[in-house]
């Protein structure tokens, strides 16, 4: 969902004509993914992470449905901010329960295997829309329909998974733990046809007290919660005002709607291949240095992107350096929503790294609705300034991961909690 709404938005404009509410389109859904985040990842340190994964997909089936089904703007609307909901809880959840079931050697890995599979998504949207659309005249809709098909299947695998040892023991729940433990050795000795497994390390057990949110800024948090959340907000800023607007930005410069989806179908093919160049560096890296020099190089990449734009320079540059704008995006975006979650300990996982993540939800709600004011009153020449902001918060991630951010390589989950 997240990944196809630009395409959603600049079908809703060329078939109703209605460019002042297509242009806030993404913004329902952003308001959606933003609250969900913060409650959706929170309710998860309280009720288990597999039972908010349950509610987070079904939400965002829900809210899918409602949009297909919409006979008018409001509830189409309405359904978008439903899905929201759901749709914006997915990375935290994700990467918190991967991370937890995983030893720290491959705890990178294992988290960017679930982000891949993830994004591969967007990279099937933007097809999906260009494909879909030109078959009849309400084909969003259909895009809709995929993603209510696809989440109620995975709603059925959800009911199966085991609920996290990590968090188990974090509540004091240590015989449910074990139970969890074993059912996860004994599926994966069967799978590899083994006897035994090695030992764990020696580590001290998490410490269980509960937590109140606003420790995460006492004491060795407080910098890791300002690098995350200010990260998170300027990438969200940058990506999603960017993303959101490359098909309208195309159809602003002339391109008929068909070609603008297909230039949009091929930029997005960089939501795979940027999660899957990361595997080559994304353990020999620290997520502190990786984040610094790649947002720095995302910045020029979208100088390169509206430049190409602005002086017409053709199809071929637009599409190369939007391209290379959102393969870095989904190079850098690995690095932090690995950082986010490995920074915080077991009992506030959920909610630090949901949090965290919500402010990207928060700046893809405000880069909408400040690029479609900014589309109504200044027409085209409003795509250079949604440009320009997402370049300025690219400039300002790398800065703070270069200054605030701390190293987490190679270290477990328990080391990283003292």
């Amino acid at each position: 969902m997240l990944f196809t709404i630009g395409g959603i938005a600049v079908h809703f404009i060329s078939v109703t004509g209605i460019t002042s509410f297509s242009a806030y389109v993404p913004t329902f859904l952003f308001a959606g993914t933003f609250i969900g985040a913060v409650t959706l990842s929170s309710l998860a340190d309280n009720i288990g992470r597999r039972d908010a994964f349950v509610i987070d997909i079904a939400l965002l089936v829900i809210g899918a449905l409602i949009a297909f089904l919409a006979t008018n703007a409001y509830i189409f609307g309405a359904g978008l901010f439903i899905s929201g909901l759901g749709t914006g809880a997915e990375i935290p959840l994700s990467s918190t329960y991967a991370q937890e079931l995983s030893p720290s050697s491959k705890r990178a890995t294992t988290n960017l295997i679930v982000l891949t599979l993830g994004f591969l998504g967007g990279t099937v949207g933007g097809f999906a829309d260009l494909f879909l659309i030109p078959l009849y005249s309400t084909a969003y809709r259909l895009v809709l329909l995929i993603a209510v098909v696809g989440g109620a299947l995975t709603l059925l695998i959800r009911l199966y998974l085991p609920e996290s040892p990590r968090w188990l023991e974090s509540h004091g729940l240590n015989e449910k733990a074990e139970r969890a433990i074993s059912l996860i050795e004994n599926r994966t000795m069967r799978s590899l046809g083994l006897s035994t497994l090695p030992q764990p390390p020696n580590v001290k057990e998490p410490i269980t007290n509960k937590w109140n949110v606003k420790q995460l800024f006492k004491g060795i948090y407080k910098r890791r919660t300002l690098s995350a959340w200010l990260i998170e907000f300027f990438q969200g800023f940058g990506f999603y005002g960017f993303a959101a607007f490359v098909p309208s930005f195309l159809y602003a410069l002339g391109y008929p709607i068909v070609k603008a989806l297909l230039y949009s179908a091929i930029i997005q093919v960089s939501y795979i291949i940027g999660p899957l160049i990361s595997f080559s560096y994304v353990n020999r890296i620290s997520r502190k240095s990786g984040m610094a020099v790649l947002y720095l190089v995302n910045t020029l990449a979208g100088i390169g992107f509206l430049l190409s734009g602005i002086f017409k320079l053709g199809a071929f540059f637009i599409v190369l350096f939007g391209f290379l704008t959102e393969l870095l995006v989904f190079m850098d975006g690995p690095l932090l929503h690995i950082y986010e979650v490995e920074i915080y300990p077991a009992y506030v996982r959920g909610s630090g790294s949901g949090i965290s993540f919500s402010l990207s939800r928060l700046g893809g709600f405000l880069a909408p609705l400040i690029g479609g004011t900014l589309l109504i009153l200044g027409g085209k020449s409003g795509y250079v300034y949604v440009v320009v902001w997402a370049a300025v918060a690219w400039l300002i991630c790398s800065i703070v991961a270069a200054t605030l951010a701390v190293s987490t390589k190679k270290e477990s989950l328990e080391v990283l909690e003292k």
